[in-house]
C-alpha cells in the first residue's frame, strides 16, 4: 500500500516526494551523488555535512591506527553503526521493510576501506563511495543506508514539512540514528514527530524522489568501464589481450588499489560529465514500484473469498486459484503491459516476481494467508512461500521460459527447496514473452511427471502468455 493511499492524500503537481510502498522495500536506493548535484531544501549543505563526517571518521581511523585493541578503533567501529533505515522503505528487502540490518561487521568494512585509504594517500574524501572502490564489501544498498544515516535530520525535516503540508497525523516515535554528535562522537536515538507505518509499527520517512537511483553514479561497475574506455593501456598492460567479459569484476578493487591516482581520476571524470538521471518512477523500466498500485486495483475490483482450508487439498485449491488469477490478469487484463518497456523490450524476471507479488498478497491478506518473500530452505531462497501454518506450505518459484536456468529450476532447484523444507507440493510459474519461448516448453509436462517422480514431490506447473497483445479494435 502507498504512503498517499494509507494517509487518504493526493499530490499536487509539482512535488517530489517519492510515495513509498509501505509493506514492502522497494528496489530503489538513495544516491548521495545526486544530492551533491541538484541540493534542495532542506538538504542544501546535505553533501557537505557527509563529507564532513567521513573526514572525521579517516582523522579517528589515522589516529587509532588500525590497531583492533585501541579504544579509538572501538570508537570508530561505533561512529561507522549504519543500521538499515528502515523507515524508507527503500532496498533489496522482498518480503516487507525489515532488511538485513548493518551490523558491527559491516562497520568492520567500512573501517577497512577508509583505512585502505589512508594507506594509499588518502586522506580525506570529496565522495564518500570512493571508498567503496578500495573495498569488496561496500555496495550500493550500504551507500544508501550510510547516506540515509547521516542525513537523518534532513529526512525528518523533509517529512514533517510534507505531513503538514497535507495534514497528516503524526505522533512521536523512536528513530535509532537520529542525530550524530560531532563533539562527543556518537550517534543519537530519538524520538521525532512522524507519520507511523501501520504495517511496520516504525516511522516513515520521506525521500526526494529526485534521489533515488537503482545503482549509485559512482559504482564499481561504472569505474570498470571507465577503465576500460579510458585506460585501455593500463588495462592492456594488466590483462594483455583479454577482453573485458572475460576478466572478472573483483578485479576492480585489485586495480583501484595498484592505481591509487585512478579512483580519484575516474570521480573528476563523473563529475565533469552530463548530470545522472533519477529513476524513472513514472515509466519504471525495471518493474520495481509500479507493481503495487497497479495490483492493488485489479484484486479490488476480482476479489477472491477463499473459505479457511481444512484440509490439504483444500489449500492447495486455494494457491491454485490465485496462481491462475495472476495468470488471467495477465493475459487477459493487461497486466502484461507492465512486463514491457515503450521501446518494445521485456523486462526481467524480478519485475515479474513484483507484480506476481502484487496480487496474491491482496488476496492473502483478504483471507488470512501468511505469504513470504525469498523464504531460506537452507538449501537456498525460495520466490514465494504460502502458509496456513506449518504443515500447510507450498513454495513457489517464477521462472522466465527464456532462462539460461529455466530447466535447472524445475529439474532440481524447486525439488531440493521442496525437500529441504520437507514439503510435498511446489508450484513452478513459467512467464513467457515471445512465441518461441513456448515452443520450448512443449514436452514440459511430462518432465514435470518424471522430475515429481524421481523426488518423490508433486510439482504444478502453470505458463503464464506475457506476449505483447495487439487491442482487440487494431485486430
Amino acid at each position: 500500500m502507498l504512503f498517499s493511499h494509507h494517509f487518504g492524500i493526493e499530490r499536487a503537481n509539482g512535488e517530489i516526494w517519492f510515495d513509498p510502498i509501505l509493506d514492502s522495500d522497494t528496489d530503489l536506493f538513495i544516491d548521495p551523488f545526486l544530492i551533491f548535484k541538484q541540493p534542495i531544501a532542506p538538504f542544501e549543505t546535505a553533501h557537505d555535512e557527509i563529507i564532513r563526517f567521513f573526514n572525521r571518521a579517516f582523522d579517528l581511523a589515522a589516529r587509532s591506527g588500525g590497531r583492533r585493541a585501541s579504544p579509538l578503533y572501538e570508537r570508530l567501529l561505533r561512529v561507522l553503526s549504519f543500521p538499515e533505515p528502515r523507515e524508507i522503505c527503500l532496498g533489496y528487502t522482498e518480503s516487507g521493510t525489515s532488511g538485513s540490518g548493518s551490523g558491527r561487521g559491516f562497520s568492520t568494512v567500512i573501517a577497512a576501506g577508509i583505512l585502505e585509504s589512508i594507506a594509499r594517500g588518502i586522506v580525506d574524501v570529496t565522495h564518500f563511495e570512493e571508498i567503496g572502490l578500495l573495498h569488496e564489501g561496500i555496495a550500493q544498498d550500504r551507500i544508501s543506508d550510510i547516506t540515509a544515516n547521516i542525513l537523518k535530520p534532513q529526512l525528518v525535516a523533509y517529512t514533517q514539512e510534507v505531513a503538514s503540508r497535507h495534514g497528516i497525523e503524526c505522533q512521536r516515535l523512536p528513530l535509532r540514528n537520529a542525530e550524530f554528535d560531532p563533539n562527543r562522537m556518537r550517534w543519537m536515538d530519538g524520538y521525532p514527530v512522524l507519520p507511523k507505518n501501520p504495517f511496520s509499527g516504525r516511522a516513515a520517512l520521506l525521500v526526494p524522489r529526485i534521489f533515488l537511483r537503482q545503482l549509485p553514479t559512482i559504482n564499481k561497475d561504472d569505474f570498470w568501464d571507465y577503465l576500460w574506455e579510458n585506460e585501455a593501456e593500463t588495462m592492456r598492460a594488466e590483462f594483455g589481450d583479454e577482453v573485458k567479459s572475460n576478466v572478472p569484476k573483483s578485479q576492480v578493487v585489485s586495480i583501484a588499489k595498484k592505481y591509487q591516482f585512478l579512483p580519484r581520476q575516474y570521480i573528476d571524470w563523473v563529475e565533469g560529465r552530463p548530470q545522472p538521471t533519477p529513476y524513472d518512477l513514472d515509466d519504471d523500466p525495471r518493474g520495481v514500484y509500479r507493481w503495487d498500485s497497479a495490483t492493488a486495483l485489479y484484486t479490488a475490483a476480482h476479489p477472491l473469498a477463499f473459505a479457511q482450508p481444512v484440509n490439504h487439498a483444500q489449500f492447495i485449491q486455494v494457491v491454485d486459484d490465485m496462481v491462475h488469477q495472476f495468470r488471467h490478469y495477465v493475459e487477459q487484463d493487461r497486466g502484461w503491459e507492465l512486463l514491457w518497456n515503450d521501446d518494445g523490450t521485456s523486462r526481467r524476471e524480478r519485475a515479474v516476481q513484483n507484480l506476481f507479488r502484487g496480487i496474491v498478497k491482496h488476496y492473502c491478506r483478504a483471507n488470512s494467508i501468511v505469504f513470504s518473500r525469498e523464504v531460506d530452505t537452507g538449501r537456498g531462497a525460495v520466490d514465494f512461500e504460502f502458509a496456513t501454518g506449518y504443515s500447510e506450505r507450498v513454495h513457489l518459484e517464477v521462472k522466465l521460459i527464456r532462462s539460461t536456468q529455466f530447466w535447472h529450476g524445475l529439474r532440481q532447484q524447486l525439488p531440493a527447496y521442496l525437500q529441504a523444507a520437507e514439503l510435498t507440493d511446489g508450484y513452478y510459474l513459467a512467464v513467457g514473452y515471445r512465441e518461441q519461448d513456448f515452443k520450448k516448453v512443449t514436452e514440459v509436462q511430462e518432465i514435470v511427471r518424471e522430475v515429481s517422480q524421481a523426488t518423490d514431490t508433486k510439482l504444478h506447473y502453470v505458463v503464464v502468455d506475457a506476449t505483447r497483445k495487439t487491442p482487440a479494435s487494431k485486430a
